[in-house]
């Protein structure tokens, strides 16, 4: 899939098994920085292995970049 692609579909809402979250997605960060907080889905960047996010901790702490491994819809 390419990037524009992955883009149209984060942004149109629809999951898939390369893009496991979408905008606005609640999620938990499992593991690294920000392990433990929730957080909304606000982009999505293309990686070497998958696709990493974008996220708005709840907290107010600053935005972070993880790894789809990392997180879980919540």
């Amino acid at each position: 899939m390419n990037r524009n692609d992955m883009g149209a579909q984060f942004y149109e809402g629809k999951r898939s098994e390369d893009i496991p979250f979408v905008i606005n997605d609640a999620v938990e960060i499992l593991t690294g920085a920000g392990k433990g907080k929730k957080a909304a889905v606000i982009s999505i960047t293309p990686t070497d292995d998958g696709v990493s996010y974008l996220v708005e901790p709840g907290d107010g702490s600053s935005d972070l970049v993880i790894a789809a491994r990392s997180l879980k819809l919540i």
